[in-house]
């Protein structure tokens, strides 16, 4: 896992979810040296490596095998309260999606969702391709699609189950934990993380929807991304979300603009202020994607070479002797 922050606010819901299960939270802290300064917890980060050792300690001493589950219930924006108003004053579901992507630095890095339409769902994905490994994706997912039913439920006013939710992970044991909690049907072993609920949903109008508070709320909220101990520069958030996204690696720079809230024009100038392009950074990232992918081992040089945009085989292979002098089997074989 790469060296990843995210706001010590996500330790709440698992403290409060370790108390529920009677784990003794406090030792875990103190054996893993991690405390906690409530007065300035919104304004304090926490490596992913620690969030997910303090996951896999209380799902150990708890005997419960998917702490996500409990975390994500009870989510309530603890310590961000303008955030919480920000959304939950949306008028309609689309909205709210809509304003997930720009506050992502004032909870995590890797809140990088991708909503996509088709027919007659919504398909909420979760890509962290090259972010996370195995359990630590595991645990993230739960984490986020239960925060999503409940966040949903929340400003629907009323229980709206998913049509399905796909998980990566192949842990059948999980299934019957899923389906209970989620009450749809369950997809392991699946080429993406998602959670899909029915589209005619996503601008059916919300009753808690009140756009003068809204607006009230996110200027405040813009102020704190402004100031946010998670807040990159353009390259860290640019690099970021291409890893994140990997449909932005060939898509046009106005959509990969579009995604960082700014205009096409701006990220241009912004780019070439640092001595970069997007074709430079785009090269970057499926670089550092092509080494992690050829490592993990997860998938073949194909595979390897479709999720990185590459028409072919052949044609990511001179892309990557390019970057490294060697052929993406070669580099894998000196890797073993």
């Amino acid at each position: 896992m790469n060296d990843y922050k995210t706001s010590s606010t996500v330790l709440l819901g698992i403290i409060n979810a370790a108390l529920k299960l009677g784990v003794d939270i406090q030792s875990i802290l103190r054996q893993l040296g991690i405390s906690i300064n409530l007065d300035h917890i919104s304004q304090s980060t926490i490596n992913l490596k620690q969030v997910h050792a303090i996951v896999a300690a209380v799902e150990k001493a708890g005997g419960h095998p998917a702490l996500g589950l409990l975390t994500g219930e009870d989510f309530d924006f603890e310590y961000l309260p303008d955030l919480k108003s920000f959304l939950m004053s949306a008028s309609t579901l689309r909205e709210a999606f809509e304003s997930i992507r720009p506050i992502q630095k004032l909870i995590s890095p890797l809140l990088i969702l991708n909503a996509e339409e088709t027919g007659k769902v919504a398909i909420i994905k979760f890509q962290p391709d090259g972010m996370l490994d195995g359990e630590d994706e595991r645990h993230y997912s739960e984490m986020i699609f239960t925060c999503i039913k409940t966040i949903v439920n929340r400003l629907m006013k009323k229980t709206v189950l998913p049509k399905a939710v796909y998980f990566r992970h192949g842990r059948s044991e999980l299934t019957p934990l899923y389906e209970d909690f989620f009450g749809s049907v369950i997809v392991l072993n699946a080429p993406e993380n998602a959670i899909i609920y029915d589209r005619t949903i996503m601008d059916l109008p919300l009753p808690g929807g009140f756009p003068e508070i809204r607006r009230q709320a996110g200027s405040i909220v813009n102020q704190q991304l402004a100031g946010s101990p998670l807040s990159g520069g353009l390259l860290e958030d640019l690099e970021r979300l291409l890893a994140a996204r990997g449909e932005l690696l060939n898509a046009p720079i106005k959509q990969v603009a579009r995604s960082l809230n700014m205009s096409t024009r701006t990220l241009q100038r912004r780019l070439a202020e640092n001595g970069h392009s997007i074709t430079g950074m785009r090269d970057l990232i499926r670089f550092k994607l092509a080494i992690q992918a050829l490592q993990s081992k997860r998938h073949n040089i194909e595979e390897i070479a479709e999720k990185l945009g590459f028409s072919d085989r052949h044609c990511f292979t001179q892309a990557f002797k390019r970057w490294s002098s060697l052929s993406p089997s070669a580099y894998r074989k000196n890797f073993q």
